[in-house]
């Protein structure tokens, strides 16, 4: 185990082949969850890890869901399982409609591991932050802004912890496709 609690996991070897394989188990997913269909399996080529999928139409959020452990027994199962959340089940955003499959993006992000992070200032745009404190966590994404300090409220804000209150930081390091 890492310091971070999650396992080594082994690097994600992606082709473009596999990154557009996961794009399209995601996109199918998101019309599934929105459609009320029941979804084809998908076949089980890699190991689980945790995933997370963000849903966009125009350039904006309008669902992310994932987690931080892994809860099935693949990775193709892990997109299946966070996009169709995040097309229904995020309770930030309204969930999804027909109008919004013409024209959506789907962002999958593996996370590969977690280091200790003592301050904030030493992040960069390409790492995520994991903010923890008692049982609550916020996670901000892999280039989900940019100032590592606005980045730092937000994931106090997700959290639901007074800012300024103490917490455990860590950074996020993952992979990311887009289509």
């Amino acid at each position: 185990m890492l310091a971070s609690g999650l396992s080594a996991i082994p690097l994600f070897a992606s082709s473009p082949s596999d990154e557009s394989r996961l794009i399209e188990i995601a996109k199918s997913a998101v019309r599934a969850e929105v459609l009320r269909k029941s979804q084809d399996q998908v076949e089980k080529e890699n190991s689980p890890r945790p995933v997370f999928v963000t849903i966009e139409v125009a350039n904006k959020v309008i669902g992310c869901r994932g987690g931080l452990v892994a809860r099935t027994t693949s990775l193709e199962e892990e997109v299946q399982l966070a996009a169709r959340s995040a097309a229904a089940h995020d309770p930030r955003y309204r969930p999804l409609t027909a109008k919004d499959l013409q024209d959506f993006k789907v962002t999958v992000t593996l996370v590969e591991r977690l280091e200790p992070l003592s301050r904030v200032s030493g992040l960069r745009p390409e790492d995520g932050l994991v903010l923890t404190a008692g049982g609550k966590s916020g996670i901000v994404l892999p280039w989900e802004g940019k100032d590592p300090q606005v980045r730092l409220e937000w994931a106090y804000r997700k959290a639901g912890v007074m800012k300024g209150a103490p917490v455990k930081l860590q950074r996020l390091i993952a992979t990311r496709f887009r289509g």
